[in-house]
């Protein structure tokens, strides 16, 4: 195995089905020259992109190294000011920190962003069930479903024609397929393709 001086930290997908978490492996030094290169080769940003994540990473964090928990609150509670955005900054902040080191570095930050924001179907599916699995089970129970329906729309604020215990509900149901009152990933990945309301906390509306 390479030493830590011939080594660095690499963003890649995994757990017990491909493409489900991010999670932190080495990976040579040698063939990376830097952490721009890394996420281009990896998550194919593009220079555009990258500026953007650098100048939105440097605003929110105190020493641009890493983005606390609190400062990544902060960031959700500017864009929602109606709305309690706690909950719902606390799921993705525990997705994107992936070797639960209890910060944010900007690897972990950028690749977040470039999943949740991505085109591929299928990376959008991985991260929005992490955000589900709140106990990183890789299955979904109901009261995850819910507690991430109502941090979802906490988020977004009252004005909200149903009840989010409801809509969870309904979503639950849709999503277990095999009615054994849990949904794994595969459950969960097949309603999504074919239902786009399954993915909407990705990108929640201010």
């Amino acid at each position: 195995m390479a030493s830590n001086s011939d080594s660095k930290m690499q963003l890649e997908m995994g757990n017990n089905h491909s493409g489900q978490k991010l999670k932190r492996t080495l990976k040579k030094k040698a063939s990376l020259s830097s952490e721009n290169e890394y996420l281009k080769m990896q998550f194919k940003i593009t220079d555009e992109q990258l500026k953007e994540y650098r100048s939105l990473f440097k605003d929110h964090s105190d020493n641009n190294k890493v983005i606390t928990r609190s400062e990544f609150r902060d960031v959700y509670q500017l864009i929602y000011k109606s709305g309690d955005a706690t909950e719902f900054a606390d799921r993705v902040f525990d997705v994107f920190d992936s070797d639960k080191s209890g910060t944010v570095d900007f690897i972990e930050f950028a690749a977040g962003l470039t999943m949740m924001d991505s085109e591929k179907l299928e990376q959008k599916i991985s991260i929005a069930f992490s955000m589900y699995d709140e106990d990183g089970s890789n299955t979904l129970s109901k009261q995850e479903v819910i507690n991430m329906i109502q941090a979802y729309y906490r988020l977004l604020g009252p004005d909200v024609s149903r009840s989010p215990v409801e809509i969870a509900n309904d979503l639950f149901r849709k999503m277990d397929l095999d009615k054994d009152d849990s949904v794994t990933y595969e459950e969960f990945a097949s309603v999504a393709k074919r239902d786009p309301t399954v993915l909407e906390i990705l990108n929640p509306k201010a």
